[in-house]
């Protein structure tokens, strides 16, 4: 057993920190016994939380944020973070720091630091994660920024304060990155911000290449869940979603549209102005990160537009002008070329990691999304969509084993996924190339870049899971969902096979305590005398396993955490937007 982390905190000295960052106190700190610290159902979800702030004011400009976009305390996704930010807008320079229990006394030398996607707080999707990764010794961090869509560069130095401020707690001379989604391109951009890295002479790009910290070499592993490391071209590919916002409703994602006409451009001076919510800066700047995300798939996936065996997944309004530029038949777009441009390239900028750096990466290749239809209504097309529409079970099983066969062929939902899909309780997401539901695989797995100067890849897997499903997927929360029945037990049984909370730990405990016979360590090759962390059905040896019927001392807990709602009635767990899905997956709000 290795000693504490408290004790070698007591023995190390000040690690190095962002010179506008003090990484020895925090502007407020609330401990377990507050209720911030507990998820919308009064359950326990962390230890400690600090806010930090970095009062670099040339690095982090004030961003703007579209019309329903602010932190509400009551989200799923994000519990409490307005309090905690001291309102739903926070400034761009604080970032909240949250401690798992436990992380005092970890046994395990290498902390972890979550990094959350876009939309979504730590307190909102890490806490299954959290947890787990705490039983098992380690001590855990997470990390919630301040904008849901903020500037990725903003957000990388953020981390850089975030790892500086653990080393400072824990003494570790490194720690392990888990990013999900947008949150892994923050931690990409820390990586690689080593010498000869090209971020750009101007914009937000010149201005972290002057002040940014460089990599400091105090990172061992990165941990990628669904991170777009190729980029995305959602907006551009799906414009359906385009047509509400231009009618009033709050954006979901940033608009591919700079301007909404109506009676058709046949009639120019009647028009909604989206410049405020589009990806271009000029008239509002409310989706910053999500321009850094841009890059063109055409070549891989064709746009579904122009795939009319797709039906009505097809009708895609001024599809073709929305992704050349220029006027359609009711909207102009600048296009997608000028919105990557506007987001500085920063996909194509993503440079080499440090050699030192072990690189594991996990996609998900099921495009299904669980909804949550309190607060997520499938709605592209006004009320009552699916009745309007008329598909039926047996149209989305034509359009799964015909049109989409070629580019998910191990797709195979069960009669009661497709009566969800029917019904509204679940929804197909991204179908025009293989994906997740919001991000295509490829881009999930396009790390050539990062590993050019020596970095290792040493895990690459795909699971049957949709974006978000990766982050809870587990034994035990498989399992109760298995016990709701319906579809919600066709995604429980998916879960019980990729258990990616199980991948994960076997990630970061790679090699340790390799060959000790006594230990907690699920690394490859742990050879140790039955006292392991195995989940195997039937393992009843003494380890921390959670598996059904493993009857042992077990340090996970025997309920699982349901905060996310993931085991209750109301559905799976809810789905995060960090892009513009071709179903408009958000709450519906009238400016």
């Amino acid at each position: 057993m290795r000693s504490g982390l408290l004790l070698s905190c007591l023995l190390a000295g000040t690690a190095a920190a962002t010179p506008a960052f003090d990484p020895t106190t925090s502007l407020s700190v609330w401990d377990d016994s507050s209720p911030l610290t507990t998820d919308v159902d009064g359950l326990p979800l962390w230890d400690r939380i600090e806010l930090h702030r970095d009062s670099d004011a040339t690095l982090f400009v004030t961003e703007d944020i579209a019309p329903g976009q602010a932190w509400q305390d009551d989200s799923v996704l994000s519990p409490h973070v307005a309090a905690l930010f001291g309102g739903g807008q926070p400034a761009s320079s604080d970032f909240l720091l949250h401690f798992a229990p436990g992380w005092a006394l970890a046994p395990v030398e290498t902390p972890v630091i979550l990094v959350p996607g876009a939309a979504t707080a730590a307190s909102g999707v890490y806490a299954p994660l959290a947890r787990y990764l705490a039983g098992r010794g380690r001590a855990v961090f997470a990390v919630t920024f301040p904008h849901p869509h903020g500037d990725c560069f903003q957000q990388a130095e953020q981390l850089a304060d975030a790892v500086a401020r653990v080393r400072e707690l824990t003494g570790a001379a490194q720690v392990d990155l888990v990013g999900h989604s947008k949150g892994g391109i923050a931690a990409s951009i820390y990586l690689g911000n080593r010498s000869g890295v090209d971020w750009g002479s101007e914009g937000r790009g010149g201005r972290y290449a002057d002040r940014g910290t460089g990599y400091r070499d105090d990172v061992r592993r990165f941990v990628a869940l669904a991170v777009p490391f190729g980029g995305v071209d959602t907006a551009f590919r799906w414009t359906a979603t385009h047509v509400l916002t231009g009618l009033g409703e709050d954006p979901v994602g940033p608009s591919a549209w700079s301007t909404y006409y109506p009676y058709t451009t046949t009639a120019p001076l009647v028009y909604e102005d989206l410049s405020a919510v589009d990806f271009w800066a000029a008239g509002g700047d409310a989706w910053p990160g999500q321009a850094q995300l841009l890059a063109e798939w055409d070549d891989v996936h064709a746009l579904p537009g122009g795939r009319s065996e797709l039906g009505l997944f097809a009708y895609q309004q001024d599809w073709l002008t929305t992704w050349t530029g220029g006027f359609g038949f009711y909207s102009w777009s600048e296009g997608i070329a000028s919105a990557i441009e506007e987001g500085g390239g920063l996909i194509g900028r993503l440079g080499p990691f440090d050699p030192s750096i072990e690189l594991s990466v996990l996609a998900g290749v099921n495009p299904l999304i669980p909804l949550d239809q309190p607060s997520l209504p499938n709605d592209t097309l006004g009320e009552g969509w699916s009745d309007w529409l008329g598909q039926d079970t047996s149209d989305y099983q034509d359009l799964v084993e015909g049109p989409m066969a070629d580019d998910f062929p191990d797709l195979a939902p069960t009669e009661a996924e497709y009566q969800a899909l029917a019904d509204g309780n679940m929804a197909l997401g991204e179908i025009s190339g293989l994906s997740d539901g919001l991000l295509f695989t490829a881009s999930a797995t396009a790390t050539a870049p990062l590993l050019a100067d020596g970095a290792t890849l040493v895990d690459e897997t795909l699971v049957d899971l949709s974006h978000l499903d990766v982050l809870f997927a587990s034994v035990p929360i498989g399992q109760a969902l298995l016990a709701e029945g319906g579809h919600l037990a066709s995604l429980g049984q998916r879960y019980v096979d990729a258990d990616t909370l199980g991948w994960v730990a076997a990630q970061l405990e790679r090699g340790e305590d390799a060959g000790d016979d006594d230990d907690d360590s699920a690394a490859p090759g742990d050879d140790d005398d039955d006292d392991d962390d195995s989940a195997a059905p039937g393992d009843d040896d003494d380890d921390d396993s959670a598996a059904p019927g493993d009857d042992d001392d077990s340090a996970e807990p025997d309920v699982p955490w349901t905060g996310c709602g993931c085991a209750t009635s109301t559905g799976a767990p809810t789905v995060g937007l960090w892009l513009l899905p071709p179903l408009l997956l958000g709450r519906r709000r009238r400016r």
